[in-house]
């Protein structure tokens, strides 16, 4: 009993302490106060939601042909060439829906060219264009860490010929969804009473 006792205060001074650690900020100078009954209340709903973040997964359809292997996109081998392939999406950053992609890339370890576009979406799904040569960075605005549409570190590959299908994992989700039992919301991305207003 003693032991167990123990585990819980440890375990309840790791969540107070770390709560502290990572109060949203309110861009005036101090720490936005937290309402501790909306993260018991949402608290089953967010785990859900953070589970649901640690993959991607798309299908598609239409002119298509590739093959890629990623390990971030530090370590990306792969071709590919779409024209007008329609998708189902659930992909990072919270997109669900369908969509048109087209364009072509090929890249090498971390070297390569891309030209690419997502257009004529569902509501869900953002429409974007990457248009590169040479190295991918996490600070271009396709790979914002909150709310861009891709995720630098995605981890998977996709592979099509007329029928297209792409499979990732998200480590950073992975980090967030362990977190969020304690009540550490490192993505930000939580539901609170205020997501139901918009």
């Amino acid at each position: 009993m003693k032991k167990f006792m123990f585990l819980l205060t440890v375990c309840f001074s790791i969540c107070t302490l770390s709560a502290a650690e990572v109060l949203p900020y309110n861009g005036e100078g101090s720490v936005k106060d937290v309402n501790w009954g909306e993260k018991f209340a949402l608290y089953l709903p967010n785990r859900i939601l953070d589970a649901l973040d640690m993959f991607s997964v798309s299908l598609g359809i239409g002119p298509v042909v590739e093959a890629r292997l990623m390990g971030t996109r530090l370590a990306d081998v792969g071709a590919g060439y779409s024209a007008t392939t329609f998708k189902l999406y659930k992909a990072h950053n919270r997109q669900y829906g369908i969509g048109m992609e087209d364009g072509w890339y090929w890249s090498f370890i971390f070297v390569g060219e891309e030209e690419f576009c997502v257009r004529d979406g569902s509501l869900l799904v953002d429409k974007f264009v990457e248009c590169r040569a040479g190295v991918p960075t996490p600070e271009m605005r396709v790979y914002d860490y909150f709310e861009g549409p891709r995720d630098f570190w995605a981890i998977g590959g996709s592979l099509g010929l007329g029928i297209d299908g792409d499979l990732y994992i998200h480590p950073v989700e992975w980090v967030d969804f362990a977190l969020g039992f304690l009540m550490i919301d490192i993505r930000c991305d939580d539901l609170t009473f205020d997501s139901f207003n918009r």
